[in-house]
């Protein structure tokens, strides 16, 4: 278990944020629109640690003090908070609330004394990566000067200087730096200890200059650090960043009545095998985390699902990019991603086959009835609908019963269908679609 970790976010009166709260996991991940708080966010957490300066635009109102708290738990000390305030005209006030008991101290006391404030900011800047780095290299200085890992930041540093690198290389840099300290960790772990361990990692936009496969890696990475200890905070306009196997990392910040709210869920949201099925279902196809940077999600059961109904929506005129089509694998999955919209508030439309051919057995038509009933009850009618294919979305593009003989290659033959230039959408089929995407 690390020494300490932060557990809370507050911020009152700072840049567009009237009052915010956050709650921490070992790595969060800050996502929403521009002019969203997302690095406002991030600099008030640079303030309160001494790596940003407050100015006077930082406030939103003039008027008020700025206010920011960091919750901790501490191994030896359990809970404590850190607060600072800031007047305009005025210097930081620095207060630690232990057990109900306040003491007001200067930074330098604070950093004299506690270890803490070691919070390390890569910024989205051009020097952002040369930054950190050297931040990192002071903090492993104060405790071991002979560290290998001083060497490793070395290296990075004159090769940065020498070359006089541009941010992309900078950015590749600090990824190679990561590789090869979680590659090699037995050989840091003595040099670690206590240190990266109690480091917590502010990143601004870890996509920037990285192709889709070293996003993904360094997705991999953050999520290593973070279990090794390190608690990152990073702000990403990238579903690469965004897994929903870690959901509870995601906060998920909107403008609503020109204050910006936060959407987080930290208590359980599946249970027993699904779980097991929707990680599986994940993984398959990890695309489905840009359903967090939708105005509106369009749940659907497959791929033909999911080509036909943007076909289609196009054909009409309505295709909408800010949408996004997520292909569930099967109805059955369904319920559980409607749970993950459901608990970040975010809209959606959930499409799904009825399955009531002649052909099917009793059995079948039971089960496949069970499977529209439990997605029915779990939608929130508050920013979920749902539409249903009268059998199947096949039969609605042919406007024809089908036999379940015709069941062979579906896909193909469906997409040839609506491809036909003389191929007319069916009046009950057009309506749907046209509600899928109002």
């Amino acid at each position: 278990m690390k020494d300490l970790e932060l557990k809370r976010l507050s911020i009152t009166n700072w840049q567009n944020i009237e009052y915010l709260n956050i709650e921490f996991e070992k790595m969060l991940i800050l996502i929403g629109e521009s002019n969203r708080g997302k690095t406002s966010i991030l600099k008030a957490l640079s303030a309160i640690i001494g790596s940003y300066e407050i100015k006077e635009n930082d406030f939103k109102n003039r008027d008020r003090v700025i206010e920011i708290k960091i919750k901790y738990f501490f191994k030896e000390k359990g809970f404590f908070t850190l607060k600072m305030t800031k007047k305009i005209g005025e210097k930081n006030r620095y207060i630690l609330i232990s057990h109900g008991v306040e003491e007001e101290l200067t930074i330098e006391e604070i950093k004299s004394k506690f270890f803490y404030v070691k919070g390390v900011v890569i910024s989205s800047k051009e020097n952002g990566v040369h930054n950190a780095l050297h931040q990192m290299k002071e903090i492993f200085l104060l405790q071991n000067k002979e560290s290998k890992i001083i060497k490793e930041l070395e290296s990075k540093l004159k090769h940065i200087e020498t070359n006089i690198l541009s941010q992309s290389l900078q950015r590749k840099v600090f990824f190679s730096f990561l590789k090869k300290i979680l590659a090699d960790i037995e050989i840091y772990e003595m040099d670690l200890k206590n240190i990266f361990y109690s480091i917590f990692l502010i990143f601004e936009e870890p996509e920037l200059h990285l192709n889709p496969q070293e996003s993904r890696e360094m997705y991999y990475l953050l999520i290593k650090l973070s279990k090794i200890g390190v608690q990152i905070v990073m702000e990403t306009h990238s579903s690469y960043f965004v897994g929903l196997k870690q959901y509870k990392s995601i906060c998920l910040l909107r403008k609503v009545k020109n204050n910006i709210k936060v959407y987080q869920h930290t208590g359980k949201l599946l249970n027993g095998d699904e779980i097991k099925n929707f990680n599986m279902n994940y993984w398959i196809n990890p695309d489905r985390g840009e359903m967090f940077f939708a105005k509106k999600v369009i749940l659907v059961e497959g791929q033909t699902d999911k080509i036909a109904i943007s076909y289609l929506a196009k054909k009409l005129d309505i295709y909408n990019y800010n949408y996004s089509i997520v292909e569930c694998g099967s109805k059955s999955i369904i319920p559980q991603f409607i749970k993950v919209l459901n608990a970040y508030k975010i809209p959606y439309v959930a499409v799904y086959d009825k399955d009531n051919h002649k052909w099917r057995s009793e059995t079948e038509l039971e089960s496949s009835n069970l499977k529209n009933k439990n997605i029915k009850k779990i939608i929130n009618k508050y920013i979920g609908d749902f539409i249903e294919f009268e059998n199947d979305i096949e039969e609605e593009i042919y406007h024809e019963e089908r036999e379940r003989k015709n069941y062979k290659n579906k896909p193909y033959y469906t997409l040839q269908k609506i491809n036909e230039d003389n191929y007319l959408i069916p009046k009950k089929l057009e309506e749907k679609i046209r509600k899928i995407y109002k």
